[in-house]
């Protein structure tokens, strides 16, 4: 069915050289026909009537469409959006009358409505995102104010794209097409609004200058006493002082049990199958996700504030940061549990906590232990982004580095980091294929 929305959609945008005659109603009639060429194409059978409906309801949008934007508006503002997407209610309704009739569930019925008018209320936004529709408030002085068909074509294509594609997957069972067209869609969007550029991109790569990363300065990182086959007896320029390798692995290790403990009550709290009442898991759920809204580096500067500069405080970011992920991975998992051993256990008169422990924990336990070996490991990658903001470990040292410019001394550390990191992957994903 790719084929045939990307004929249907492609008819649709093209029409909006139209879009101005009749009041949109000749665009509707266009669209109207590469739907339905769209569906023939794909070998989609349609009685008479769902064929009239369908071809009603996109004129009708097509014509509110119009109505609703006849010239180039002030602003792309929220009131704008929401008309647009009102404008896009025909189609939504003769979409769901068709799917009734082909007697589809109702979720699938609401879902394709509601893409319909979440591609209307999205349109006019991405439109002005991707540089085709200019308000009148955001002309540069000088330029002549521009609007046409193109703008028509853009906001077509945006609403098609996802009402059209939801559309052919509930017809079809394909809802891996709804899906992809409205991903691709909205990447687009977000990769307009945030700058991308694939040939700058491809022109900096082409312009990539080595000179001062390359060769590493393994002299500075190794110290005259240091052994290349034993990094925690490397200097990284201060001998005198801990070595920041060996304080990375203690703020991880610290931090990876003492979260880890946490998470562990708490997920058992979040999870809908062993919390003992609603508003204990009410609770316990809004915390998890208090906290998991906060990043490391957040964390770290934060505590950094509090507590100073060292790996004091970096042991409190990443054991909130290993409590976030913990909670969160290890409270699914009990949602999948099995719920009849514990129901087994209330029966024979246990309290909720025992019957818990006994018949839920065994059966969620290594996934436990196998979450609790990859979360020292995201510990190790972390340890070195915290330490930019003074939480210690091994990104202090790059820091420190950073700003007198010595990037070779950078990448003799990157490097060494990226072999730990390797070695500790395979290490772990070892260990937790033998636990799950």
């Amino acid at each position: 069915m790719a084929l045939p929305l990307l004929v249907g959609v492609g008819i649709g945008v093209a029409g909006a050289l139209t879009a101005r005659i009749a009041f949109g109603a000749v665009w509707g009639v266009i669209i109207a026909a590469g739907a339905l060429l769209g569906l023939w194409l794909g070998k989609v059978e349609l009685g008479t009537v769902d064929r009239i409906v369908l071809a009603v309801g996109l004129v009708a949008s097509a014509v509110l469409s119009y109505l609703v934007m006849p010239e180039l508006p002030e602003d792309v503002d929220v009131l704008l959006a929401l008309s647009f997407a009102a404008a896009c209610a025909p189609a939504a309704v003769a979409s769901a009358v068709i799917l009734r009739r082909r007697r589809a569930r109702q979720s699938t019925v609401f879902s394709t409505a509601i893409a319909w008018l979440i591609g209307g209320a999205f349109a006019l936004p991405a439109t002005e995102t991707i540089g085709v529709l200019v308000p009148l408030n955001s002309l540069r002085r000088g330029a002549e104010p521009v609007f046409g068909s193109g703008d028509y074509a853009a906001a077509g294509l945006f609403v098609l794209g996802i009402g059209l594609a939801a559309l052919y997957a509930a017809i079809t069972d394909l809802p891996a097409l709804s899906v992809t067209s409205s991903v691709i869609l909205f990447t687009i969007f977000a990769a307009a609004a945030v700058g991308f550029s694939l040939p700058l991109i491809i022109s900096n790569l082409t312009s990539i200058n080595l000179d001062g990363y390359w060769p590493p300065d393994w002299a500075w990182a190794i110290g005259e006493t240091g052994q290349w086959w034993w990094p925690p007896s490397w200097e990284f320029g201060a001998p005198l002082r801990t070595n920041p390798i060996v304080e990375t692995f203690r703020i991880a290790a610290i931090s990876s049990v003492v979260g880890c403990a946490l998470a562990l009550p708490l997920a058992f709290m979040a999870s809908s199958l062993t919390a003992p009442n609603k508003p204990t898991y009410l609770i316990a759920k809004g915390f998890m996700n208090l906290i998991r809204t906060m990043p490391d580096l957040f964390w770290a500067i934060l505590f950094v504030t509090a507590l100073g500069v060292g790996p004091f405080p970096g042991f409190f970011a990443l054991t909130m940061f290993s409590l976030a992920i913990m909670s969160k991975l290890f409270s699914e998992t009990i949602d999948d549990a099995k719920p009849g051993p514990l129901e087994a256990a209330k029966a024979t008169g246990s309290k909720h906590l025992r019957a818990v422990r006994a018949s839920v924990l065994p059966e969620v336990l290594p996934n436990y232990v196998a979450y609790a070996l990859y979360i020292f490991e995201l510990n190790i990658r972390a340890s070195a982004v915290i330490g930019l903001v003074g939480a210690g470990g091994i990104g202090r040292v790059i820091e420190a580095q950073r700003v007198f410019y010595r990037y070779d001394r950078i990448m003799a550390i990157v490097i060494l980091i990226a072999i730990i990191v390797f070695v500790l992957e395979r290490i772990s994903v070892w260990l937790r294929r033998r636990l799950v």
